[in-house]
């Protein structure tokens, strides 16, 4: 009987979302509402925000009460479908 390498992540678990985006006027709370949408109540005053050298990007970094990896591809994939949405780690 083969066995399977043991999951990597243990569900429900905290789980850092780094986002980075295009610095527009309102982006914040656009991304903010995915977050919500997808992912439950989650403290916004939280949230860390980083600036790019330029000021053209803002890099978001959100923890989650991620259920499963499923949960965690969904909120990834309706981050993609952003416009202002460059990168989700």
């Amino acid at each position: 009987m083969e066995t399977l390498p043991p999951p990597r992540l243990s569900f429900p678990c905290a789980y850092p979302v780094k986002v980075m985006v295009r610095a527009e006027t309102g982006v914040r709370s656009h991304v903010d509402a995915i977050i919500t949408r997808y992912a439950g109540p989650v403290d916004l005053s939280a949230v860390t925000e980083r600036p790019s050298a330029e000021g053209r990007f803002l890099g978001l970094t959100y923890v989650i009460e991620a259920r499963s990896e499923q949960h965690i591809a969904e909120l990834f994939e309706a981050l993609k479908r952003c416009p202002q949405v460059m990168l989700v780690l």
